[in-house]
């Protein structure tokens, strides 16, 4: 069976989205006492950086697998390894290596697409001393920290120069998405359900981009050590089996956010009807957020041929809605906000959770719905 993971949202973190990848492929590889770290070396404020610019700041970012024998230190490059880079990464590993961290290994991870060469050390210790000394930059730049760690002190310098270059290794990934899904075929049963594993997967994706994203806002690093990796796999693979398909909405919305100044989601029916409740900008992106979380959802149904799930959840949901507006045009209390309300506080065992029962009448409000489509004002009403 062909099957292609839905990575939409971590892909629209364009280059980030390699970082995190990478991370997941050195996860699999956890055994006891071992923990991974992802760490900002230099502020990286993400939410001002357009996705297609982030792999400029790559450099920014480190991953370590810490063991009881072996420490590694992995730069993760999702671009050319021009002379400038391959500097910049030396100097964050000389950092490294007169820290308290006893690194054994100093790794630099790329993709092959990019014909990257393992020949990073062009340089000579003398020279390079001498240009980092004589560095102007600000005194927040690696350099600068580089140069003030190593101050008249050349014969350390040269040691830790050399001290690098002897545990430096080159790792050329061909296809990581293939890697990642050959190291996780055991952890979540590929061979069971390949339908399942991969929600699996990509589910594991999405809570560690989720987290990595939230550390890096904090400016803290993300660690994850063998104990949390397996409970993780244990919580995401109850969530996904033959029978239950249960995302996790928080990972979703966290890295499928809504702009509301985009085109296509400003003038959509499903914006259009939340804007006649009434509702304050952050409502109706939460409200849009269910209605992707349901779609994402029913499509990872389909995948397990549970068609009839869907159609079960859609139909609760437009009956709600029916006797919703029944109810409260006798009340005489029939307004969009009011619809939106009563409809989502009825029940719908059919949904697996709240975010998708919310996000099938979301759902049923976009222009494309024929006979069962749910209008919170009526378009006779609409306001132009």
């Amino acid at each position: 069976m062909n099957y292609q993971m839905d990575s939409s949202g971590i892909n629209s973190l364009a280059g980030f989205a390699y970082q995190i990848k990478a991370f997941a492929l050195y996860a699999f590889d956890l055994h006891e006492n071992m923990s991974l770290e992802f760490e900002t070396i230099e502020d990286v404020n993400l939410k001002s950086i357009k996705p297609d610019q982030i792999d400029k700041f790559n450099s920014n970012f480190m991953c370590k697998s810490i063991a009881q024998t072996t420490n590694l230190a992995i730069q993760v490059k999702h671009t050319t390894v021009d002379d400038s880079t391959a500097q910049k990464i030396i100097l964050n590993w000389l950092l490294l290596e007169n820290s308290e961290h006893a690194i054994n290994q100093y790794v630099l991870f790329t993709d092959k697409i990019y014909q990257n060469s393992e020949a990073i050390f062009k340089k000579d210790a003398n020279l390079l001393f001498e240009e980092i000394s004589a560095s102007k930059s600000r005194s927040d730049a690696i350099i600068s920290k580089v140069k003030n760690a190593y101050k008249g002190r050349f014969d350390d310098f040269e040691a830790a120069y050399q001290s690098i270059q002897t545990k430096y290794q080159f790792k050329n990934i061909e296809d990581i998405d293939l890697s990642i899904q050959q190291a996780a075929s055991i952890h979540f049963r590929k061979s069971a359900n390949p339908i399942v594993f991969y929600q699996r997967l990509e589910g594991f994706l999405q809570h560690v981009t989720y987290e990595i994203l939230g550390a890096i806002n904090k400016k803290i690093p993300y660690k994850m050590n063998f104990e949390h990796f397996i409970a993780l796999v244990e919580e995401i693979s109850n969530r996904f089996t033959a029978e239950l398909t249960a995302p996790s909405y928080a990972d979703f919305k966290k890295i499928n956010p809504i702009d509301l100044d985009e085109s296509r989601i400003s003038t959509s029916r499903e914006f259009v009807q939340l804007k006649a409740c009434n509702l304050s900008e952050p409502v109706i992106k939460r409200h849009l957020s269910y209605g992707l979380y349901y779609h994402a959802t029913a499509i990872k149904y389909l995948e397990n041929n549970r068609m009839k799930k869907v159609e079960d959840i859609l139909e609760t949901t437009f009956e709600n809605f029916e006797d919703a507006k029944l109810d409260l045009q006798n009340q005489s209390k029939d307004t969009p906000y009011n619809r939106l309300s009563t409809t989502k506080d009825k029940s719908n065992s059919n949904a697996d959770n709240e975010q998708i029962k919310f996000g099938s009448a979301i759902y049923l409000t976009k222009d494309d719905i024929d006979e069962k489509q749910i209008s919170w004002e009526d378009e006779e009403n609409e306001k132009h």
